[in-house]
């Protein structure tokens, strides 16, 4: 029997050697590595990096966690630092224990590719309400008058 309290053990989907690609934000051809039954409470940041490392046999350049149930535009989270470690063992937590990783081997700035694409996102809902308030005030509006006359239906 193990001295961790239930609910201390995670599984991790480790998405790696793939490429993030930008509009919209995917990850591109990664490798998958499930680690399951970890206890991170017994890891401090350095160490956690080193377990992922020493896991994909590969250098983590950048590191990223995906808040459960959100696309990578809305879900992405760096993983850079021990407060980042912290706010991700949060959410790993708070996800029963699951949570899907990536890591960047390339250096782009996906942080900046995400507020690009939010920003681009929010200027095209701006552009298609803008254009219906166009639309609606472009209309022209005929009120329709009755005519005093009135045309029989075929019959004189």
């Amino acid at each position: 029997m193990s001295s961790s309290t239930p609910g201390t053990f995670v599984n991790l989907d480790v998405y790696y050697e793939g490429i993030f690609v930008p509009k919209p934000l995917v990850y591109f051809e990664p490798k998958r590595e499930l680690l399951t039954g970890l206890d991170l409470n017994k890891m401090d940041f350095k160490d956690f990096h080193g377990y992922i490392r020493n896991a994909i046999k590969d250098r983590c350049r950048d590191m990223y966690y995906c808040l459960p149930d959100r696309a990578l535009v809305d879900g992405l989270r760096e993983l850079k630092d021990k407060d980042d470690y912290v706010r991700f063992l949060d959410a790993t937590y708070s996800n029963d224990g699951k949570i899907s990783i990536y890591i960047d081997h390339a250096g782009e700035d996906i942080m900046e590719w995400i507020q690009e694409e939010n920003d681009e996102e929010g200027d095209v809902e701006s552009v298609l309400s803008d254009d219906v308030d166009s639309v609606l005030s472009d209309d022209v509006s005929v009120d329709h008058e009755l005519d005093d006359e009135v045309i029989p239906d075929g019959q004189n």
